[in-house]
């Protein structure tokens, strides 16, 4: 979304956006802000909920306008078969007032980022949740001529030559609230408001403007000659639930240090590890079981039940609207045959897909392979999960022979990094333990020169303007995986090549970071109770 009449052409990351939203684009052009000032509304649609793809930018009879790239998993009622884009802008529209929008994004349970124009109002609305899951980049005009920009993507700049003449420099939106532009002032440039997160207990809570960036923060900004004036209003109620802060009292380490050494008693051919804990630890295992299945359920339960080849085929004939009743398609799940409505513009899949819809970035170690046992529960037994392993090429060393990326049974050992081989470990255990399953293992090889090639020209632009070492590495192991074209490796025959068409992947990002998962927290809690 960008304010003051642009040039499309111009815009160099929209293919990118393209992209993230392959299944529909499309834009508002000259959509009146004021009268000195006009917005351009870009979407590109990737569509996951509902029967029927939701065109954006999302249009209403009353001029607003809505760019939503998010889910809604709880708070507000989607019904089934439709799609929360839809349901939002219903609720958007029955909002009179600034109190009663802020009361329907806080009961959003789930990740968005969003941009909304509510015409009457006059009032331009963006930002994120609380944990900031969905990426919204902005650009604050400097000068009477610059524009203001709020996209998901950006351009990095591919040169410190072409960084020194760029003119457009973004900053990642904090994930600190609402914030909304007032266009009804008159030969006034807009006034920007933050109604900040509370009662969250979380780092980005409680936010003054005072503890904005100095880009958001200055409440009297007339850099360059232009004016930007920010200020805080109301509170947004936050529906996380507080965080315990608390730390244990001199009982629970006793009980803590005591299960630690009986779990360490544990050896391979132990008959039941309930001999070694109690029934509370028993309790809380099961209860946090729970608790993650109820999340995977929701993830994957709602979503279109068609892979992305039936879907892009799908919608590829709903455009043209071409009967294909006689000749069923040969290049999808089954011979399936399409019957298209013509007075609806739908068109629906006969015969069920039969390909993985959902994927998992797949190591191979604890957090990934409880994801996977937790989705084996969730999913219906004939549906396939692919789990996807990347592993990037090392270098054999000078007094060894290169041997040819070729796939066989016994792949090339430049490719046995610790991941790939903890995965096919896992995958086995997966196998064993519900062999009705179709488990598609799927090796994720990655040569230094195609890592170089991806980064350069996609991953670092998705990732910018975050640039570390870490950014770098997992958006680059996370690219490749969703990419999803790789080998697959069964039990049977030789690998041969695939790709996967799932369209949602999970992760088991974060897990040691919440359950204090790995070795200094353990050290921390021994000797410091921390």
């Amino acid at each position: 979304m960008r304010i003051k009449q642009v040039d499309i052409e111009q815009v160099k990351y929209l293919h990118r956006l393209l992209r993230r939203g392959p299944d529909y684009t499309s834009y508002l052009s000259d959509v009146q802000l004021c009268q000195e000032l006009k917005g351009l509304f870009w979407a590109g649609v990737l569509h996951l909920r509902g029967e029927e793809l939701v065109e954006q930018p999302v249009l209403d009879d009353a001029g607003n306008v809505l760019l939503w790239n998010g889910e809604i998993f709880g708070g507000i009622a989607v019904p089934d078969g439709m799609n929360d884009t839809q349901v939002l802008m219903a609720q958007l529209l029955e909002c009179g007032n600034e109190s009663d929008l802020l009361s329907v994004m806080s009961l959003i349970r789930g990740p968005w980022a969003f941009v909304y124009w509510q015409k009457s109002t006059r009032k331009l609305w963006f930002g994120r949740d609380v944990f900031g899951r969905r990426s919204l980049l902005v650009h604050f005009p400097k000068h009477e001529n610059d524009v203001l920009i709020l996209t998901s993507v950006a351009h990095k700049p591919d040169s410190a030559s072409e960084l020194q003449d760029c003119n457009v420099v973004y900053e990642e939106l904090p994930a600190d609230g609402l914030y909304c532009m007032d266009f009804n002032k008159r030969n006034s440039y807009p006034m920007v408001t933050l109604f900040a997160w509370e009662n969250s207990h979380l780092p980005s809570a409680d936010t003054t403007c005072s503890d904005l960036p100095q880009e958001f923060s200055d409440t009297n900004n007339t850099t360059n000659g232009f004016p930007m004036r920010i200020q805080c209003g109301a509170k947004l109620t936050s529906n996380i639930p507080p965080v315990n802060t608390s730390l244990p009292n001199p009982e629970d380490t006793d009980w803590i240090m005591r299960m630690e050494t009986n779990l360490q008693q544990l050896s391979a051919d132990s008959a039941n590890m309930c001999d070694y804990v109690d029934s509370s630890l028993s309790s809380a295992a099961e209860e946090l079981v729970q608790v993650l299945s109820d999340s995977v359920k929701i993830r994957i339960g709602n979503q279109v039940q068609y892979c992305q080849q039936c879907i892009t085929n799908t919608l590829r004939h709903q455009q043209t609207l071409i009967r294909v009743d006689e000749e069923p398609r040969r290049d999808c799940c089954e011979e399936e045959k399409l019957s298209v409505c013509l007075e609806h513009a739908t068109v629906k899949c006969e015969i069920p897909c039969r390909r993985a819809k959902v994927a998992i970035l797949f190591s191979g170690g604890l957090d990934s392979a409880v994801i996977a046992a937790l989705v084996d529960r969730c999913l219906p037994a004939e549906e396939p999960i692919d789990l996807l392993n990347v592993a990037f090429e090392q270098r054999q060393s000078s007094q060894q022979q290169r041997k040819p990326a070729a796939c066989s049974n016994t792949l090339n050992t430049t490719y046995d990094v610790p991941d790939r081989l903890t995965g096919r470990i896992a995958v086995q255990e997966l196998r064993s333990i519900n062999p009705g399953r179709t488990w598609n293992f799927v090796e994720i090889n990655v040569t230094k020169e195609e890592l170089q090639k991806e980064r350069a020209t996609r991953i670092s632009h998705l990732l910018y303007p975050l640039q570390t070492v870490l950014d770098d590495s997992i958006g680059c192991a996370t690219w490749f995986a969703a990419r999803g074209v790789g080998y697959l490796v069964n039990t049977d025959g030789p690998p041969k090549p695939y790709t996967s068409h799932a369209r949602v992947v999970l992760v088991g990002m974060g897990a040691d970071e919440q359950l204090a998962g790995y070795a200094r927290h353990r050290i921390k809690f021994r000797y410091a109770n921390l």
